[in-house]
C-alpha cells in the first residue's frame, strides 16, 4: 500500500494591537472558539469570497467580442395601452 502525504502547512505570524486583540476575543467568544481557530475560521472566510470574486471578474485586456447582445430583429416596439 502506498502511503498517504500530508499537504505540509505553513506558519504564519501576525501582531494585532490590544483593540483588535479585544475585538477578536469577542468573536471567538460568541463563536465558542479559541482565538487562534477565530483567527483561522476568519481568514478562511475571507480568502474564500476573494476566491469567488477573482473567479467572476474578467480579465481588463479582453475586448468583449463574445458578449451576447440581445437584438430585436424584426424593430417590435412596445405600445402603451394604459391612456
Amino acid at each position: 500500500m502506498a502511503k498517504t502525504v500530508k499537504p505540509k502547512r505553513k506558519k504564519y505570524s501576525i501582531s494585532l494591537s490590544e483593540r483588535e486583540g479585544r475585538m477578536l476575543q469577542i468573536y471567538a467568544d460568541s463563536h465558542s472558539l479559541t482565538r487562534p481557530a477565530a483567527l483561522r475560521h476568519l481568514v478562511k472566510s475571507q480568502l474564500h469570497q476573494i476566491n469567488i470574486a477573482a473567479k467572476s471578474a474578467t480579465p481588463e485586456n479582453q475586448l468583449g467580442l463574445f458578449d451576447s447582445i440581445q437584438v430585436d430583429i424584426f424593430n417590435n416596439t412596445a405600445v402603451n395601452t394604459n391612456k
